[in-house]
């Protein structure tokens, strides 16, 4: 019986490990557009929002461009966890956006 429910719980690791199969390694500098994004909390009100966008063209970097935008932040939530003598305990955490890229 203890074979059986190690085997489970192996096996449960395995199935929850999930591949991102469309990450890229690295860019096509032949002619291609590479965008990055960066949140960062600003204070208990306000984010910041940069985006970089680095144009390549025929392996060389024709253009870059960096955009800063202030956004609102999105308050916090309640989460338990252990403080440094490993008692439980109620963290307060700054919430974060979720970043989604559509390309047309």
């Amino acid at each position: 019986m203890k074979k059986l429910v190690i085997a489970i719980l192996a096996l449960s690791f395995v199935a929850c490990k999930q591949e991102n199969d469309d990450k890229v390694k690295e860019v096509d500098k032949n002619g291609s557009v590479e965008t990055k994004v960066h949140i960062s909390h600003l204070n208990d009100s306000l984010d910041v929002m940069k985006t970089e966008n680095i144009f390549w063209v025929k392996h060389k970097n024709v253009k870059e461009v960096t955009r800063l935008d202030t956004i609102p932040a999105l308050g916090f939530s309640t989460e338990q966890g252990e403080n440094s003598a490993g008692q439980d305990t109620t963290l307060k955490v700054k919430k974060n956006y979720q970043l989604f890229i559509t390309v047309n």
